[in-house]
């Protein structure tokens, strides 16, 4: 562990000495969304500067403390990005003769300690950086607090560097910015129309639902006895109404690892949310580090705690009592030796100046402020502004109980179900923009719910306002789809697809918008994300064949009912004709042998030429 934590610190001093500069492409918000545009727009060269409020990178999987992995299906894991980063993950815990498959009750499952996976990202961002295409510079404490723009089109951002008492302000042209903050805070500085709840900018109502957020702790047993300074020796302020939800907890219970027993037990708890435990290296026969992030320390939240930054202050420390509320009865209540894991690092400058800060606001949290400092950097944020883009994606269109849409332009596939905590009554939901969320979002069959769904390009481009993305849970998208889109794995894969629009934006010289999406396709197929949603068994992944058969399938000019392509099976010359003339293609029919392998190379070349030909008509 200590090896961790020193390589954290190099990577952090190796990234924070940053030139002023101007740069292809800024992104606001260091976490998964935002790391993983990061390191797709460098890979296919562009110079990048990473941003991040706090001194943590990795949002909600690392900084927030949700560290446990919510993957649909296991077939997400072999998809760009986040199968590199998994195992990335696999291999560091084979090593020290753990496992990431300690949570969920299944080995297929990954948890990933926030110290850990915070290495990972920058074992990665170094990576990308000695390749010497591109490059990734990160500053910490830092925030985008002015867009610049000429027209509709932005060209320059100010940043606004330092921890209060000690702020600077730069301005720093760029070619495209990068919304992946937690709270979609950039998009209002940016002119861009977006929703929050289920209203639209201009006409918001602060008093309107969003899901609930959890400021999450890492715990962990302490076999020996607390540590003083670990104990919650009484309860918070607003302890007696906590305790009405904590209580459904017991130290033990008839069926002791059912999650769907009521009254539930602390073991279900723990192993619910069970994380690999770096200082014990493999000896542990039970889980002894957990992360909290359960019901029971959920808390609702509406959109002026997300708008007015009173309010989210508020509510944010609303959020740490309540997690306090919970330690306090797992210490006190039910007799554990469990408090906040210090081997995560999580007391941090940062985190140290913010938890004096709250403090200082509301002086009842004085006597937990050691504990505090070990709490996760930042809350839980499950659903932000997000922007209102060229496409919104609605709960019909990934609706895995019937087909989802196979999106001529899917960048991106995600799997996870349409997962709202709270705020899913009729009169929460946008149902003007998608009718279905109401039946949609009362379903509990979960099983029928995962699986793989498209996101469009569309929905990653606002509807007017040239040189800006989102990256994050801030997608165009309605609050039901957010509940499918917003886990680790989606954003990162997500993000993935957003660094090669804007890699491509910056390279061909013209706005995303007008990008053919098949240029986009072609580069996520060459970073190892599928496009069609089953899988090809008789094909490599990565070959030629592979790449020509996903694009022909996602674009609708060949089809796969089974999981097989059958690539040396023939196509009759009618078919092939078929084809052609039904979606418009300019293409000969070859002589001899068509095989279904032989048709997806011509088509897929056919794309390419066509899209190029495209982009030199818009320059």
């Amino acid at each position: 562990m200590k090896r961790i934590l020193l390589t954290a610190v190099l990577a952090v001093l190796m990234v924070l000495n940053v030139a002023a500069k101007d740069y292809d492409v800024i992104i606001a918000g260091g976490g998964t969304g935002g790391f993983a545009t990061a390191v797709q727009a460098a890979r296919m060269g562009c110079n990048v500067l990473l941003i991040e409020e706090t001194d943590w990178l990795g949002g909600q999987m690392s900084a927030a403390g949700v560290a446990t992995m919510d993957e649909g299906t296991v077939g997400i894991r072999n998809h760009g990005i986040y199968q590199e980063f998994y195992h990335k993950a696999d291999q560091y815990y084979k090593n020290i003769g753990e496992t990431v498959g300690t949570c969920y009750w299944n080995s297929e499952s990954c948890a990933v300690e926030p110290s850990v996976g915070q290495v990972l990202i920058y074992d990665m961002i170094k990576e990308v950086n000695k390749l010497g295409k591109g490059h990734i510079d990160v500053l910490l404490y830092t925030k985008v607090v002015e867009v610049f723009k000429q027209g509709d089109k932005i060209n320059a951002v100010k940043i606004e560097k330092g921890l209060q008492g000690a702020k600077k302000t730069e301005k720093i042209a760029c070619k495209i910015l990068v919304d992946a903050t937690e709270y979609g805070d950039v998009i209002p500085l940016t002119g861009a129309r977006y929703r929050i709840a289920k209203h639209v900018s201009g006409s918001i109502d602060h008093a309107s639902k969003v899901q609930d957020f959890t400021w999450t702790a890492i715990v962990k047993e302490y076999s020996a006895g607390l540590p003083e300074e670990l104990k919650v020796k009484t309860p918070p302020k607003g302890y007696e109404a906590y305790k009405r939800h904590l209580s459904y907890i017991k130290r033990h219970t008839a069926d002791d690892y059912n999650v769907y027993a009521n009254p539930t037990s602390w073991n279900t708890v723990a192993y619910y949310r069970g994380l690999p435990n770096s200082e014990t290296k493999g000896i542990d026969e039970y889980t002894t580090k957990t992360e909290l992030n359960i019901a029971q320390n959920d808390v609702p939240v509406s959109v002026g705690d997300i708008e007015v930054p009173e309010l989210r202050w508020k509510k944010e420390m609303e959020l740490r009592k309540k997690t306090l509320g919970l330690i306090y009865y797992m210490q006190n209540e039910l007799g554990l030796n469990w408090s906040v894991d210090v081997s995560q690092k999580y007391d941090s400058p940062y985190n140290v100046w913010l938890t004096n800060k709250m403090v200082t606001d509301f002086p009842d949290l004085k006597p937990y402020e050691a504990v505090l400092k070990h709490f996760p950097v930042m809350p839980y944020v499950r659903e932000s502004r997000r922007i209102v883009g060229l496409h919104t994606l609605i709960s019909s269109e990934i609706d895995r109980t019937k087909k989802p849409v196979p999106f001529k332009d899917a960048i991106s596939i995600n799997d996870y179900p349409e997962d709202l905590h709270g705020s899913k009554r009729p009169q929460d939901l946008d149902i003007d923009i998608d009718p279905a969320a109401s039946s949609a979002a009362e379903s509990h069959d979960w099983d029928s719910r995962t699986g793989a769904f498209y996101v469009p390009m569309r929905s990653f481009i606002p509807e007017k306002i040239d040189g800006f993305l989102a990256a994050e849970k801030n997608i165009s998208q309605s609050r039901l789809v957010n509940g499918a889109t917003r886990l680790q794995p989606s954003t990162m894969l997500n993000g993935q697809a957003v660094g090669n629009i804007a890699a491509l934006s910056v390279k061909l010289g013209v706005q995303p918008r007008n990008i053919p999406a098949v240029l986009v396709q072609v580069e996520q197929l060459e970073a190892g994300a599928p496009l069609f949603g089953k899988p090809i068994i008789d094909l490599v992944k990565g070959t030629d064949n592979w790449k020509s058969a996903q694009l022909c399938l996602i674009n609708g000019l060949l089809d796969m009912p089974g999981k097989r392509f059958f690539p040396e099976d023939p196509i009759s010359k009618d078919n092939f004709e078929k084809i052609v003339r039904d979606n418009n293609l300019k293409i000969e029919t070859p002589k001899g042998v068509i095989t279904r392998a032989f048709a997806a190379e011509l088509f897929r070349n056919y794309l390419v030429a066509e899209a190029n030909s495209a982009i030199s008509k818009v320059k």
